[in-house]
């Protein structure tokens, strides 16, 4: 039996916990700021496009690497190199043939790197050989971002000598996947194949077919296809990226397209690196996972959410896929951003919960993820119709919220600027845009607002898009993961698949296909786009005098991220700012202040 007296403790007690567990609770309710928007900031007062650093003359004073490109204006690749030259702060010569730079006398320019669109150049004219040469001889590097057709490699020894080909073995080859070696790109060696037959169909869409060549002494390669043949010496199969060494210049050659879309800036960055004793660029430094369309704060297709869920679309965000999400979040780097669709379908008569939205402002606000606004709809409303509803929806809920960033989904040119104009999105600095296939994946959109690229599928996280990831993690630290909700909502009519089968890869990929690049931040949208301003505006000049490397930035009062590769084995120490490893001889420096020194040692040379 209690005694009073044991009784009255317990009663005490209790009410203590139960206290303690709503004082929590109330003070995190309290602390939850979720109807503000703390990247709210004056458009103006932040750098704008006509602050971006563009190539002066006064360059010439600091040294800065010049690059020529040789083929069409039109071409893929001539839009990759001159973003790759935007985004290094490099200036660039454009020539639709070589005779015409041939043509100019009197030249002093010294030429860093040399790139040629092979598929816009004359290779039966003489001049295009002599000129190569020539440029080779002075030291300038030069890279093949494709190939000559088959027939004129194999015809022309002097083509050969220059790509280090030794003969053509077979003119079409296929192969089963692609291994990329380690110390090239970021991230280490990866092999894009797997013995698993439903894993390997599912990722597979590499280039698996192309001219196989046997290559010459003084090659090294970089990338090759994996034969199905397994007596193949791996040193013998078909090359897929490779480096011929000349006395005076290296020759770097690329048998595909991989030059063609936005990896081809990452393999610039790695063919740059490779040519010196270290380099050291600047990179944006940001990591976002971007869910678009989630979440939607109507019930929408009920039917079908029914029949594929037994539960309604709300439901199905919350209780299915908001765990999922989370997880997939916590197990990876990135920073994590929602583009909120207050409806999809503006034509039916099922209206957004104002208790729905501010239920999922709290909870994004406790993850310190951002909430951002949707530019999608699934009917034909017209953008200015559904961004009027939006705004006066989310007035009403959340009087004080002003959206920093929006997705436009599929929107032209002229309706995001429309867009842009609207209310609601007077405070956006930033537009997500879906990749297109263009290099330029950061920039404007107006004078005050900037852009960026949504790059990967998380849900269908192929072979192509893990190495075109580490291809923009070396030329600039950047990735955007995105996972459209409203297909989950609105799948195509022959589409099978649920959120349950495809969010299990969703949450394995991102945990494991990040882990290289831990070194890098994650961020918000938002938070991406004030580094993407830095990034763009940013000047810098490195020196080095003995085993001193000398980094000034001309920005001091925001912090600058650099990438340093090294390809000989020196020690580094570091003042005025800090470095990560990151493999490979490559290093992570995020500047305290403007004026940087790195001091070498353990090479004979730089030490004495």
């Amino acid at each position: 039996m209690v005694s009073l007296r044991n009784y009255f403790t317990i009663v005490i007690v209790m009410c203590i916990i139960l206290c303690l567990f709503q004082a929590s609770g109330v003070g995190g309710e309290m602390l939850n700021d979720y109807g503000e928007n703390s990247y709210t900031e004056k458009l103006e007062k932040l750098p704008g496009r006509n602050d971006t650093y563009g190539v002066k003359e006064s360059d010439k004073a600091h040294q800065r690497d010049c690059i020529l490109y040789f083929g069409s204006e039109q071409s893929p690749v001539s839009g990759i190199v001159q973003n790759w030259a935007l985004y290094t702060k490099r200036s660039v010569e454009c020539f639709d043939k070589p005779q015409k730079y041939q043509e100019l006398t009197g030249r002093q320019t010294a030429f860093d790197l040399a790139v040629l669109d092979s598929a816009g150049i004359d290779w039966e004219n003489k001049g295009t050989m002599d000129l190569l040469k020539k440029l080779t001889a002075a030291g300038t590097d030069l890279v093949f971002a494709n190939l000559p057709e088959t027939s004129v490699i194999e015809q022309n020894k002097e083509i050969q000598s220059l790509l280090g080909v030794s003969r053509v073995r077979e003119k079409s080859a296929t192969v089963v996947g692609i291994h990329l070696y380690e110390g090239f790109l970021l991230g280490g060696e990866r092999i894009y194949y797997e013995e698993d037959d439903e894993n390997n169909t599912r990722k597979q869409d590499m280039e698996l077919t192309f001219p196989w060549f046997t290559l010459a002494a003084g090659t090294k390669t970089y990338m090759s296809g994996i034969m199905e043949d397994d007596t193949v010496d791996y040193m013998e199969s078909p090359p897929v990226i490779w480096r011929n060494s000349l006395e005076s210049a290296f020759v770097f050659a690329v048998n595909g397209d991989y030059m063609e879309d936005a990896a081809g800036l990452g393999l610039l960055s790695a063919m740059s690196s490779q040519t010196k004793e270290y380099e050291i660029y600047p990179v944006v430094n940001a990591q976002n996972l971007v869910m678009l369309n989630y979440p939607g704060l109507a019930e929408e297709n009920d039917e079908e959410m029914m029949r594929r869920y037994s539960r309604s679309s709300q439901k199905l965000f919350r209780d299915i896929m908001w765990p999922d999400i989370i997880t997939a979040y916590k197990k990876s780097s990135l920073g994590f951003s929602a583009m909120i669709s207050p409806q999809f379908d503006y034509e039916d008569d099922k209206l957004p919960g104002q208790e729905t939205l501010i239920y999922y402002m709290k909870l994004l606000n406790e993850q310190s993820a951002e909430a951002g606004l949707s530019g999608f709809c699934a009917s034909d409303t017209e953008i200015e119709k559904k961004l009027r509803e939006d705004d006066a929806f989310i007035k009403e809920a959340l009087p004080n919220y002003r959206f920093t960033s929006f997705y436009a989904g599929d929107l032209s040119a002229g309706e995001i600027s429309s867009a842009l104009g609207n209310g609601i999105l007077s405070d956006a600095r930033t537009v997500v845009t879906d990749y297109d296939g263009d290099s330029e994946i950061i920039g404007y959109v107006s004078e005050h607002v900037t852009k960026q690229d949504a790059l990967i599928d998380g849900l269908r996280y192929t072979y192509q898009e893990d190495f075109r990831n580490r291809c923009l993690e070396t030329a600039l630290g950047y990735s955007s993961v995105w996972v459209d909700a409203s297909e989950i909502i609105y799948p195509g009519n022959d589409s099978l698949e649920t959120w349950r089968d495809i969010s299990k890869s969703f949450i394995v990929d991102l945990g494991e296909n990040w882990k290289d690049f831990y070194a890098f931040s994650g961020t918000t949208v938002s938070e991406c786009d004030g580094r993407i301003r830095n990034f763009l505006t940013l000047d810098y000049e490195v020196k080095q005098e003995g085993n001193k490397i000398f980094l000034q930035s001309d920005n001091s009062e925001e912090t600058v991220w650099y990438i340093l590769r090294m390809n000989e084995d020196f020690a580094v120490s570091i003042e005025g700012g800090t470095m990560e490893a990151m493999g490979g001889g490559a290093f992570l420096i995020e500047t305290e202040n403007e004026n940087v020194t790195l001091t070498l040692s353990g090479n004979d040379s730089y030490d004495s």
